[in-house]
């Protein structure tokens, strides 16, 4: 109820969020919303906002990332915005696509992606 409470008083208005270029603004005001933390607000502007260039991170794709590019000996311990970088790096204003494919891949490979 709290939620809907923000958008019935204005103090975040949806549609202008729609409008909006800059993700930095956007992630900003998302994680206004209780309960929404960094990566479900980074699914809402991948799949909602279609911000394609939002590269989501969590623990299947930290770890494709770091098997197929960092070679950190241990995964849990790489740094989100160390892949963010890289992801933008490589795959540039269609990040999250290609974190769509990252994570098919990975999640039906049984979790080892390079045997």
């Amino acid at each position: 109820m709290i939620q809907l409470g923000i958008v019935l008083n204005k103090q975040i208005d949806l549609e202008k969020l729609k409008e909006e270029t800059d993700v930095t603004k956007i992630k900003e005001t998302l994680l206004k919303f209780p309960g929404v933390g960094e990566k479900v607000a980074d699914c809402i502007m991948l799949f909602s906002l279609k911000q394609f260039s939002v590269f989501p991170v969590d623990v299947w794709v930290r770890r494709v990332m770091n098997e197929l590019y960092l070679k950190e000996k241990d995964e849990t311990k790489v740094n989100k915005d160390k892949i963010r970088n890289l992801a933008n790096d490589k795959y540039g204003d269609l990040a999250g696509i290609a974190q769509q494919y990252l994570f098919y891949a990975i999640r039906n490979s049984k979790g080892n992606f390079i045997a």
